[in-house]
């Protein structure tokens, strides 16, 4: 059976590597899965929105916005759960997450951005209302530092501003769980490409083995896209947790999947903090059955 191309949009962040690698490694059969990179978050979730893309690599929080809006999708694969990938930097005389009182923080808002940013300004005794938010997407966060006094950002940029002198006030180990990186496809997409949907995630394992197998050639073909060192791109990856084939069945498969559960407490404090709109009905949100039957 032939099916139609799966178009699966990512922005640039180190937890989506591995489908990158694959391609570049020949995994992939490119007639059937194209993967297209765009600037931030926000255009991938304007392009599934729209249609064209039948999927993408979000944030968890990014994906119950979309499920919020009315969009039906599927989670077909947990890639990473952030462990200090995602940061609050600031220019170097802000001491703490409290000395922000007054100041600009450039973040992208649709985003995981104020999940963190929240974070860190609980952290300070402070709340939204105490700074000045000034919204800007990822592929612009290295510009908007220059004119603010913070940024919430994350891999690559963070190894990248971190070299220019930014002093890290905050990051996504001290919210353990909150931040969870996902590959969403249409509901639709499950039923229209099953077989392509397979093989997009045995690509994906074969790339992540390659990369436990042989981490600084996978680091190294990493570097064009990520436009930071090798030995930068290893560290980038010791601040998430990758979980595996196994994990994955568990995240995505039980009864009720983890991920389910994950999603529902994550639902509630967005619904709490008026990320998004009414309390989600989150059944039936996940789908293990394209996960490999075992590792490469």
């Amino acid at each position: 059976v032939t099916e139609p191309p799966l178009r699966i949009g990512t922005n640039i962040w180190t937890g989506y590597e591995p489908l990158y690698l694959a391609r570049n490694l020949g995994y992939y059969d490119n007639s059937r899965v194209k993967l297209i990179e765009l600037t931030s978050a926000s255009e991938v979730i304007h392009a599934l929105r729209n249609g064209t893309l039948e999927g993408g690599a979000l944030t968890l929080d990014e994906a119950l916005s979309l499920i919020d809006e009315g969009f039906k999708l599927k989670v077909i694969l947990v890639m990473d759960f952030s462990n200090g990938g995602d940061v609050l930097l600031a220019k170097p005389g802000i001491g703490s997450p409290a000395d922000l009182r007054g100041k600009r923080i450039a973040v992208e808002t649709s985003a995981v951005g104020a999940i963190l940013l929240d974070g860190a300004l609980s952290s300070g005794g402070l709340s939204f209302s105490d700074i000045e938010i000034v919204p800007c997407t990822v592929d612009n966060h290295i510009r908007c530092y220059s004119s603010v006094d913070a940024v919430v950002t994350f891999q690559p940029v963070k190894t990248k501003l971190i070299n220019q002198g930014a002093v890290q006030l905050f990051d996504s180990s001290l919210i353990k769980g909150r931040i969870v990186d996902v590959l969403v496809v249409s509901a639709e997409t499950v039923n229209t490409h099953p077989h392509t949907v397979t093989h997009l995630l045995e690509g994906y394992f074969k790339a992540r083995e390659y990369l436990a197998n042989h981490p600084e050639d996978a680091a190294k073909r990493m570097t064009a896209r990520l436009a930071i060192s090798a030995a930068e791109i290893l560290g980038c990856f010791n601040e998430m947790s990758l979980p595996d084939l196994e994990e994955n069945r568990a995240l995505l498969n039980g009864n009720p999947p983890s991920l389910q559960l994950t999603a529902s407490d994550l639902a509630g404090f967005m619904l709490q903090r008026r990320f998004i709109k009414k309390p989600l009905r989150l059944e039936g949100v996940t789908e293990g059955r394209f996960l490999p039957p075992k590792a490469p």
